[in-house]
């Protein structure tokens, strides 16, 4: 395939922009570019490419949290894409199917990027994390967006949960298919990362 990624890649000031991902005529859209795609269309493609871009972007990113290797990781989901688009079977919406793919290879760059022992995803789902009472902590909460620090108090399936569901705008039974869970183990990652949430904005409230 002679097709050169780095030439779709966008500003990341464009990543602040959010297409209307959920209409009809977006789904047909990407459907038929997916099709397009199983049959070696490299143009269908790389209308497909810069329409995800900026999605995959800020859904890796969520989850693994490091700017580092992201894009890398964009070109292993679409390189993916491009070698299975037969294997879309039109059942599912289009984003169910390639944010499937982004989930599985984003949590394999967090495993292989993981220091410390205690973070494996098998052990944190019932873990909550809360803030130090160190002046770093309250100097870092000064200084950068409280949500965006919060974030990093959530285990790996917690964010990726909170991702696609208020970034991604997807409902918990697709969420269930993506992270290939039962939909009930879906609701309760969100249950702990709210909860973890709602104790850090408190938090962060009275100490401001």
């Amino acid at each position: 395939m002679g097709i050169d990624f780095t030439d779709n890649m966008r500003d990341s000031s464009e990543l602040k922009s959010q297409p209307s991902y959920h209409s009809k005529e977006q789904h047909a859209l990407e459907r038929n570019l997916i099709a397009e795609t199983a049959s070696g269309d490299e143009k269908a493609f790389e209308q497909l490419y810069k329409i995800y871009f900026n999605r995959l972007y800020q859904f890796i990113f969520h989850v693994t949290r490091r700017l580092n290797g992201i894009e890398e990781v964009i070109n292993d989901v679409m390189y993916v894409v491009w070698e299975k688009a037969s294997s879309y079977d039109q059942v599912c919406r289009p984003s169910t199917w390639i944010l499937g793919i982004a989930y599985l290879k984003a949590l394999k760059n967090s495993r292989q990027n993981w220091i410390r022992e205690e973070q494996s995803d098998e052990f944190t789902d019932e873990q909550d994390y809360f803030p130090d009472s160190s002046a770093s902590w309250i100097t870092e909460i000064e200084i950068n967006n409280w949500l965006e620090v919060a974030f990093d108090k959530l285990s790996t399936e917690q964010r990726a949960v909170v991702e696609m569901t208020y970034y991604q705008g997807l409902h918990y039974q697709e969420i269930s298919e993506i992270m290939q869970c039962p939909e009930n183990t879906v609701k309760t990652r969100m249950f702990h990362a709210r909860k973890i949430l709602t104790r850090l904005y408190n938090d962060h409230n009275g100490r401001s």
